[in-house]
């Protein structure tokens, strides 16, 4: 591969466009072109254009200030140019750029406006794409291919670091340096995005936690639910029709009782009527027996009706009294759980300070006021335990008027029953007296009586049985009002289907449901949306372990890679160094007619410390990287990627002149530096040629004997690599196979003018 043409147009002083053709070979060497001119014509602006084409991106090293300063500014007989446009164009026929064109032509173009863009064989492409190319190829635009006016000089003035990126473009392991910067740029913003993505994660999990425990309470909270559903449904399902057979049976019962009232009645009226028509058959012994037994007969009747009167008010209050033991079992409710909760926490709080004031007793006299407090806790407690406890019938506690009005029915009802019985007693009497009463009569009457005993027994019964229906019907309407707050979206398919099965023992069943609504106070009511902001924060929180997965994966790969990279540099820039060091020694005694030199390389600690290294050159790289492949904490990436970032080798150049002891380049004259530079630059191009090599004026501080020699070196040198040399001395003009010369007139304009040195070889005019 060689540079085969250039095309400038609006580029400094070339305002219109310029072409420099630039021959190949020449009888089987690389040709060498040289341009000439007075100073100012814009000779180095060849030089500048082949640079800024390459990519370089420093205004001060193409001698400007702005980008813009590249651009034809216009003159006095010319106006200013809108763009500035070099074209570079490669003969690629060997394939030494890895592209597959024959031909390769690499634009870079600049508006004034300041848009800029870089094209490939009339394609545009990112810089970085063309300087990749290049550096494969060994051409760069601040590598030893293009050495720009005063540049001969600057890698003995730059710093070891500046040096060591010359001779890695020497070494040619720039283009495996560009691909490890791009690879360590790859890990330095893995690790910033993995630090990035575990700082939200750590964020994230605290509510996913939150929202995780959610769940589970949800979860949980829907099995107990559904539990619950179950059991109270069996369980309601149970009491509910088996209060409904009771009140059948219970109907059946007060049927029969009724039944048998109503015949007892009947038989008691029809013997009452015939003990009235034996009365008014028999012939009285005198009117006022008569009288007498009637009126005892009407006595004993009031006295049977205020004994069922009584027995009626006294069945009012048992009927009462036992709706009332219903209804305080099928009203009561559970406390609720923040109630009992904060009624807990008192009476421990205050049994606490008892048992605090109890251990400070020193006398029994303070012990009065402890026993009360102590009564009091024990009455909160009781209260507490029994506003827990679901009542039973047979624990209801009777109001005091419930029991004065039930205590009086009684003596009432005694009171009735000790009439009828004396009212009897004087009515047999009064029967056995009298002359006038027969056995048949007096046989009616007694039957009588006995039917309205046997009645008041029925009747008794018969309240009974009211009593238990109106208990059985109370406790319905309770269950009923229960079922509606318990489960209401079932309770009509519950009262209005018998369940298949009934529970046999409803006691642990009750017991269990009871539980069960505890547990779902306890967990509390969730929002329903929990699942969705579960789900979602779920999703995000898999997608970035994922990331972080990738980016932890990436992070090895790419550690890998640089390994691999540093491991090829090493190897490479190890061989190659020694070569140019040898070739340094060469060079460096020819041109100085004997002198030593040589190459050192430092470490990092020894730049830090700014004490150069007596290391020879083929020593080994001053750092090296570890990847530990069970350290993947943050701090741990993150250090590893300072110390990649970090570790940076630098390149000391040592010569003595003949005849002299120095070794620091500081000390050295203006010409031994140039002869210097020119040694080492000779130096890598016979180690490691570019395909081209641009050198500006880099003869212009020898004098006339090392300027042959710079021309001798130029000729062996060009079996190697093509030259274009900018110049003023003759020696290097005489090696040319083209020779350019620029010029400039009134308008500021560069123009070229060209000569084919090899068509007047035969006059002996030019070269000699």
């Amino acid at each position: 591969m060689y540079l085969s043409a250039m095309d400038i147009q609006g580029f400094k002083t070339f305002a219109q466009k310029t072409t420099l053709v630039f021959p190949g070979t020449k009888a089987g060497s690389n040709a060498v072109t040289v341009v000439v001119g007075p100073n100012g014509s814009g000779k180095s602006n060849i030089a500048d254009a082949i640079r800024w084409c390459l990519g370089e991106q420093s205004m001060k090293l193409l001698r400007g200030k702005a980008a813009q300063d590249v651009i034809f500014s216009g003159s006095d007989g010319r106006g200013r140019s809108g763009f500035a446009e070099v074209s570079l164009t490669f003969d690629n026929a060997d394939r030494t750029l890895d592209v597959s064109f024959a031909e390769v032509v690499v634009t870079r173009r600049l508006y004034r406006d300041g848009e800029s863009e870089y094209l490939l064989n009339g394609q545009a492409v990112r810089l970085s794409d063309i300087q990749l190319l290049l550096a494969e190829a060994g051409v760069g635009q601040r590598s030893y291919s293009v050495i720009g006016q005063g540049m001969i000089d600057h890698v003995l003035s730059a710093t070891p670091e500046e040096r060591k990126a010359f001779f890695d473009d020497a070494t040619g392991v720039r283009g495996l340096q560009m691909k490890r910067h791009h690879a360590l740029l790859t890990l330095q913003k893995s690790a910033e995005n993995l630090a990035d993505v575990e700082m939200v994660l750590h964020e994230l999990e605290p509510r996913l936690s939150l929202l995780r425990r959610q769940v589970k309470r949800l979860n949980d909270r829907e099995a107990v639910a559904s539990e619950l559903n179950v059991l109270a449904a069996a369980y309601y399902g149970t009491m509910w029709w088996n209060g409904i057979d009771e009140r059948l049976a219970i109907e059946t019962r007060q049927k029969s009782a009724l039944a048998i009232v109503v015949a007892k009645r009947t038989e008691l009226a029809a013997r009452d009527a015939e003990l009235v028509a034996f009365e008014k058959a028999q012939i009285p012994s005198s009117s006022a027996d008569t009288d007498s037994m009637q009126s005892l007969q009407l006595e004993y009747k009031k006295a049977q009706q205020s004994l069922a009167d009584a027995r009626r008010a006294h069945f009012t209050f048992e009927r009462e009294l036992e709706l009332a033991k219903v209804k305080s079992q099928s009203t009561w409710a559970p406390l609720p759980l923040p109630d009992i909760i904060a009624e807990v926490k008192d009476v421990a709080v205050v049994h606490e300070s008892l048992l605090i004031r109890l251990k400070a007793v020193t006398s029994l006299a303070d012990l009065a006021p402890i026993i009360i407090d102590l009564d009091g806790i024990s009455v909160r407690s009781k209260k507490l335990r029994d506003r827990l406890t679901r009542p039973n019938p047979e624990d209801f506690v009777q109001s005091a008027e419930s029991i004065a009005a039930i205590a009086n029915a009684l003596t009432v009802v005694k009171s009735a029953e000790d009439l009828v019985k004396r009212s009897e007693e004087m009515m047999d009497a009064k029967a056995k007296a009298s002359v006038a009463a027969t056995s048949e009569v007096f046989a009616v009457q007694k039957d009588v009586r006995r039917l309205q005993q046997e009645l008041s027994g029925l009747e008794a019964q018969a309240n009974t049985v009211a009593i238990d229906y109106a208990r059985v019907e109370t406790r319905i309407e309770g269950l009923k009002k229960e079922i509606e707050d318990a489960v209401s979206e079932r309770a009509e398919l519950i009262m209005n289907v018998a369940p298949a099965d009934r529970i046999v023992d409803i006691g642990p069943t009750h017991d269990r449901i009871l539980r069960l609504r505890h547990q779902l106070e306890l967990i509390g009511g969730i929002d329903a949306s929990v699942m969705k902001e579960f789900a979602e924060a779920d999703e995000r929180s898999t997608f970035l372990t994922t990331q972080v997965s990738d980016l932890r994966s990436a992070i090895a790969s790419t550690e890998k890679v640089i390994d691999e990279l540093d491991e090829q540099i090493r190897a490479q820039s190890d061989v190659a160094l020694k070569k140019i060091a040898t070739e340094f020694q060469k060079y460096f005694a020819i041109l100085f007619g004997g002198g030593r030199c040589s190459l050192v390389k430092l470490t990092k600690e020894e730049l830090e410390a700014a004490a150069p290294s007596d290391s020879p050159i083929n020593g080994g790289e001053a750092s090296e990287f570890v990847h530990h492949a069970n350290v993947d904490t943050l701090e741990s990436i993150a250090k590893r990627v300072q110390e990649r970032k970090d570790s940076v080798v630098g390149i000391d150049i040592q010569a003595t002149p003949p005849g002299k002891r120095l070794k620091a380049l500081n000390l050295l004259s203006g010409g031994e530096r140039a002869l210097t530079s020119i040694a080492l630059v000779s130096a890598i191009m016979a180690t490691n040629p570019a395909p081209f090599v641009v050198l500006d004026e880099v003869d212009a501080a020898l004098d006339e004997a090392n300027t042959v020699r710079f021309a001798n070196i130029i000729n062996e040198l060009r079996t190697l690599t093509q030259f274009i040399v900018i110049t003023h001395n003759r020696a290097t003009m005489e090696k040319a196979d083209v020779l350019y010369g620029v010029t400039m007139g009134d308008d500021g304009v560069s123009k070229l003018l060209s000569v084919k040195l090899e068509d007047y070889v035969g006059d002996e005019t030019a070269r000699r």
